[in-house]
Parts: structure tokens; sequence; C-alpha cells
């Protein structure tokens, strides 16, 4: 009988053994994951802050193209009326008729002219103004085409 309950004893003891062994392997395994679960989550959250920057820095610089697009579209509108200006001022007038009888004179317009238009070209890609120009406040001194633009101080009266 004593070996009978020895047999039973050492049977139990070997069952709650290996049911202790496969808890713990068990509390190892589960450790493991929620380790690995935690690791997962933070580099989600890292990259969710780095496209939340991403996405602010994006509406920023697109804000930044805006205005500058309206500024662009603004001289690009000032401009357009300047040259329907010409284009009206020069329907008015019969140049091959003019330039017939006065050559030189419509020569000297015309290059005058050409040489502003090119001027206002420049500084609308971004040339700095000269000091003539900035100072300029006489009409005989400005810029024809594009006196707001190529002469600041410049008030017409």
């Amino acid at each position: 009988m004593i070996i009978g309950k020895i047999k039973m004893l050492l049977i139990v003891t070997a069952i709650l053994g290996v049911v202790g062994f496969g808890a713990w392997k068990y509390y190892q395994y589960t450790q493991e994951q929620i380790r690995i679960y935690a690791t997962n989550a933070a580099v989600a959250e890292q990259a969710q802050a780095e496209s939340q920057a991403a996405l602010e820095s994006t509406m920023r610089d697109l804000v930044k193209v805006q205005d500058k697009f309206n500024e662009v579209n603004s001289q690009f509108s000032s401009a357009q009326s300047r040259v329907d200006d010409l284009e009206k001022k020069l329907s008015e007038h019969e140049l091959g008729q003019l330039a017939q009888a006065r050559p030189d004179w419509v020569e000297k317009i015309i290059d005058k002219g050409s040489a502003d238009v090119l001027r206002c070209i420049e500084i609308l890609s971004g040339a700095p103004l000269t000091e003539d120009e900035i100072n300029a406040v006489k009409k005989s001194k400005t810029n024809t085409q594009c006196p707001d633009i190529a002469n600041p101080n410049y008030i017409p009266k």
C-alpha cells in the first residue's frame, strides 16, 4: 500500500510539475508577446507623429505657394492690363503711315518701349532694381511700361 501511495504521489507530483512547467512557459510566451506589441505600438506612434509633422509642414508650404501664386497672378494681371492698354494705344495710330513719315521717331519710341518691357520682365524674374529706377520720380525718367514695379517711388499724377 505504501508503494501504491508513493506511486500516486510521484504521478501527482509529475503532473503538477508538467502543469507548472507549462504555465511557466505560457507566462514567458505572453510576456514576450506583450513586449513585441509594446515595441510595435511605439514604432507606430512614432511613425504617426512623423506623418503628422510632415502633413503640417506640407500644409504650411502649400499656404506659402498659394500666397506666392496670388502675388504672381496679381503681377500678371497688372502686366496684362498694361499690354491691353498698349494694344489700345497702338490700335489708335496708323503705325505704317507714321513710320513712313517719321521713321526715326517711330523707331526710337518702339526701341524705348521694347527696352522698358524687357526690363519689366527682368524685374519680375527677380532682377534687383537699379538706383536710377528706385530714385525716379519724374515721368520722363520712369519705365513707361511698368512704373509700379520698376519705379516704386514714382507717383503718377
